[in-house]
């Protein structure tokens, strides 16, 4: 599994972006015969809307994270990766809450808690260092041993 991780990392955005969305498609899959006995079609969209709110803000995050990649970024890609992740989702669901209608009450805000964590994960996962170590002992700067 970690062979697998570390490979995964290593790869480009695109399939990155692809292994999320397979996961939250995958999710979606099983929360969909629940979220369609409980609210009917309306549940099925509303658990889709979760979905693609978090997919959004876990594709962006990823992004951000590579866009930030050198080691001296590290705590811009943390925070904007952070806001991006969590600000998208967090958002959108307040301003349909606030709203009201059918989106609130079919419960936007209960599928934004499944979805959320399972993105946090594969997002945080594919977003870690690849594990590669400098070749040189010169290639480290003076500051990682401290």
């Amino acid at each position: 599994m970690r062979t697998w991780f570390t490979s995964l990392r290593r790869r480009g955005f695109t399939a990155q972006s692809a292994v999320l969305l397979a996961t939250v498609l995958a999710v979606y899959g099983l929360v969909a015969p629940v979220a369609g006995s409980v609210s009917g079609p309306m549940g099925l969209a509303v658990a889709a809307i979760a979905a693609g709110l978090c997919l959004l803000g876990a594709g962006l995050a990823l992004a951000a994270c590579r866009l930030f990649g050198r080691p001296e970024h590290a705590l811009h890609a943390l925070l904007a990766g952070m806001l991006l992740r969590m600000g998208v989702p967090l958002g959108f669901a307040l301003a349909l809450q606030v709203r009201g209608g059918p989106v609130a009450e079919a419960g936007l805000l209960v599928y934004l808690v499944v979805f959320y964590p399972v993105t946090l994960f594969v997002e945080t996962a594919l977003s870690l260092p690849n594990g590669d170590r400098p070749q040189h002992p010169g290639d480290v700067s003076e500051n990682a041993a401290l």
